[in-house]
Parts: structure tokens; C-alpha cells; sequence
């Protein structure tokens, strides 16, 4: 008797959706960041995620929307590691620690390839340009928003300047030490801004 995992009439279930979304824009992060968005082919991403061409277009209208969607879900991830750790209750000696846990979740020198990536076609292709500069300040105002709540509940403590200029100064801080990594053999990134989140904070 044949069994039925191996019956070819028995139907091969069908991967979700959500799974196909998302092993494509894995795929799309690694292909982008190691050939370049021009370069890059659908073919490629669609085969290096186990699946056909057709899935990509099933899934994304455009390889821009394929480009849009997998630098948001980079923001996401880093956005999304800050606002699980970054809480109101953190205490001020704990702060720092948090930081470096926050940043340490992941592996910097590839989302800067991306960053770099996505930089540079944002500037070669202007309609692209708009869409770069939205997900970069939903970035920059998730960041305000956490410093906010954390000083908000941490009055006894000075950053000394306005908080806006804080969030802006750790993310320059975190952007430009990784893009100068080759330069800086041996320094980590998230503990150059978790030392200067410590150094800022003082009581008043």
C-alpha cells in the first residue's frame, strides 16, 4: 500500500502567504546588499527564497515596491529591538546596557550595506528619493519618540541639549561609526552610542 505522504495525488500544502512575503524580502535584503539594487534581478531574489520569478510579482507590484518594502522591514527591525527594550521604568544606571542589547540584537555592517544600497539608488533614481526620506524619519521620529518617553519619566536627569538633537546626534553617531568600520577596526557601533548616551546623562 502506498503511503500518503508519498502519493502524488495527495496535494503538496501550500506555503502561507506571509511566509512567501517574507522569505522574499530576506532574500531581497541579501541580494540588494551584495549586488546592489541595479543589479540585482528578481529571478535571483525569487530563486535564492525557493520560489519562482512569478511569486515576486504575486507578492510586490514593482521591484521598487520589492526595494521599499525590504528597507522598511531593516527600519522595522531596528526600530522594533528599540521600542521593546527602551521603556519608561529603565533605570538610568541600566539605560546604557540596554542600548548595547538593543543594537548587539544585529549584524550592523549588513544593514548598512543596505542603507548604502538603498542611499544610492534613492539618489540615481529621484522618484525613489521621496520614499528614502519617509521611512528615514519614521526612524528618526520612533527614536524621538522613546527618548522622549524616557526622559519624560526620568525628570531628575539633564541631557544637556534639546531632546531632538539627541536622537538626531545617536542616530549620526550609529550611521556614521558603522559606515567608517573599515577605518575603525574593532569598535562596535552600538557600544560607541551606548558610552554616549551614558556620558549625556546627568542629574540636574
Amino acid at each position: 500500500m502506498r503511503d500518503d505522504a508519498t502519493d502524488p495525488a495527495t496535494p503538496i500544502p501550500r506555503t502561507p502567504r506571509g511566509e512567501v512575503r517574507e522569505r522574499l524580502l530576506a532574500a531581497g535584503a541579501e541580494v540588494f546588499a551584495e549586488q546592489g539594487v541595479h543589479e540585482a534581478r528578481l529571478d535571483e531574489v525569487a530563486a535564492r527564497a525557493g520560489f519562482s520569478k512569478g511569486a515576486v510579482y504575486s507578492n510586490f507590484s514593482s521591484k521598487e515596491d520589492l526595494v521599499a518594502q525590504v528597507m522598511q522591514r531593516a527600519t522595522n527591525v531596528v526600530l522594533g529591538s528599540l521600542r521593546e527594550l527602551v521603556r519608561a521604568d529603565v533605570a538610568a544606571v541600566d539605560i546604557g546596557d540596554v542600548v548595547r542589547t538593543a543594537f548587539g540584537r544585529h549584524d550592523q555592517s549588513a544593514q548598512f550595506a543596505l542603507l548604502s544600497e538603498f542611499r544610492g539608488y534613492a539618489t540615481r533614481h529621484p522618484e525613489f528619493l521621496p520614499e528614502f526620506v519617509r521611512q528615514r524619519r519614521v526612524l528618526q521620529d520612533g527614536v524621538l519618540e522613546l527618548v522622549h518617553l524616557w526622559f519624560g519619566a526620568h525628570p531628575e536627569i539633564d541631557p544637556g541639549m534639546p531632546l531632538e538633537d539627541f536622537a538626531t546626534v545617536l542616530i549620526g553617531a550609529n550611521v556614521g561609526i558603522v559606515f567608517d568600520a573599515a577605518a575603525l577596526p574593532g569598535v562596535n557601533p552600538g557600544e560607541v552610542v551606548a558610552s554616549l548616551v551614558e556620558a549625556v546623562i546627568r542629574r540636574r
